[in-house]
């Protein structure tokens, strides 16, 4: 790894992670707006947290068990970037 590389690497990783919880509100508006999309295949989604750049979501019902279950998530990531215009991470929340 080159020089340049090394200094670009350790610049990124010194940057303060984003904060979502000033969103929460419009993160909590947007997994509400998607509910009925896991209902209708006999699933829920539900919002457990914020925290930093990350959002918490629990799978419930057949979505617990679903083959597609990363694909959900990541169509709820989605938009969530597409709602608030920043990188973010959503998580499976246990339970």
């Amino acid at each position: 790894m080159c020089e340049e590389a090394l200094e670009l690497d350790q610049e990124q990783s010194l940057r303060p992670a984003i904060d979502l919880a000033p969103h929460q509100g419009l993160i909590a508006a947007t997994v509400e707006a998607l509910r009925p999309v896991a209902q209708r295949d006999g699933g829920d989604l539900e919002l457990v947290r914020v925290e930093g750049d990350r959002v918490f979501i629990r799978l419930k019902g057949a979505c617990t068990t679903c083959a597609h279950a990363g694909h959900t998530l990541g169509g709820v990531r989605r938009e969530l970037m597409q709602q608030l215009g920043v990188p973010l991470r959503v998580v499976p929340a246990a339970g």
